[in-house]
């Protein structure tokens, strides 16, 4: 019990720290030049593989397992 409470708590610290990274990533699509190894589209990308992806991971499992409050 204490270590499904314990990781709904980590993982809506993760939610949060994620939400922040996809903002940092979208403040770079708009404001940034793209370079060789970072494009635009390198952000785009990331942000809707990898972060979208993380952040439904985590919601599912605090929504199945409850919420630590």
């Amino acid at each position: 019990m204490n270590d499904r409470k314990r990781m709904s708590k980590l993982r809506q610290k993760r939610i949060k720290s994620v939400k922040k990274q996809i903002e940092t990533h979208k403040d770079k699509i708009e404001s940034e030049e793209g370079r060789l190894d970072t494009t635009k589209n390198y952000w785009e990308k990331e942000i809707n593989e990898k972060f979208l992806k993380q952040l439904e991971k985590d919601k599912k499992f605090i929504k199945k397992n409850g919420n630590s409050d």
